[in-house]
């Protein structure tokens, strides 16, 4: 793995215009890439010379990294890359999602079920394609083709999260978005799940389709509770 500098070396310098945004982005990319390891330290000068920028935007960068969950500041020791999740976060994260989740389901589905079932069926023929790709040999070895997967995964949810009505809620389940990245990082990058997640996606489409609010609604419970299922299944064992 490599260090915060070396992660962000071969970026271009940036520009002034934008220039915090830029760098929250530039360093945000690393950090979904998985390229530096949990705890790693991110000095702010080493960044701030890596990207040819003075450190104030980088300290702004990190701070606002901060309340993402993907970065840790800790009394006299400074920034890190957040480290692995504990069960029990991931099991609080998981519960999140299901007291979130499921009734944004529920209300897309009183609002216009029949857009909704027509949103979901583009976003599962995109995430079946790529977990096809995924069954492919050496392409696991891919962290980009990984990272696309698992895009295409959430945006699924995403087409719900669409059409909930609710931009509260959405927001409230965005913003766990890079919590569950961190929870896959934790897990590791393999995709042994895809078949899983692609007979859950479908049992939640065949609801959508019946046009009963409450039928969807449990089988995004159900499915859910099979992602922690097999989250707990997977994550290292705790001291």
């Amino acid at each position: 793995m490599k260090s915060a500098a070396e992660g962000l070396s071969g970026f271009n310098p940036l520009s002034a215009h934008g220039l915090r945004d830029e760098v929250y982005d530039a360093i945000l990319e690393v950090l979904l890439a998985g390229q530096l390891p949990p705890a790693s330290p991110l000095s702010i000068d080493g960044l701030a010379k890596s990207m040819s920028v003075s450190p104030t935007p980088v300290r702004e960068a990190l701070a606002r990294l901060e309340h993402t969950g993907l970065v840790t500041r800790e009394a006299h020791r400074g920034y890190r890359v957040a480290p692995p999740m504990s069960r029990d976060q991931i099991t609080e994260l998981v519960d999140a999602r299901l007291v979130l989740e499921p009734s944004a389901l529920y209300r897309a589905m009183q609002r216009d079920s029949e857009a909704l079932l027509q949103s979901l069926k583009s976003a599962f023929t995109t995430h079946k394609q790529w977990a096809a790709k995924m069954a492919e040999p050496h392409a696991l070895e891919d962290p980009s083709q990984v990272k696309r997967y698992f895009e295409s995964d959430w945006m699924f949810h995403q087409a719900i999260l669409d059409h909930c009505g609710n931009r509260y809620l959405s927001r409230a389940v965005n913003s766990l978005s890079f919590s569950v990245h961190r929870m896959r990082q934790t897990l590791g990058t393999q995709v042994s799940d895809a078949p899983f997640a692609i007979e859950e996606h479908s049992a939640i489409l065949d609801a959508v389709g019946t046009g009963d609010p409450d039928a969807a609604a449990d089988a995004m419970t159900g499915h859910l509770n099979k992602v922690l299922g097999r989250c707990l299944s997977d994550a290292p064992a705790e001291p």
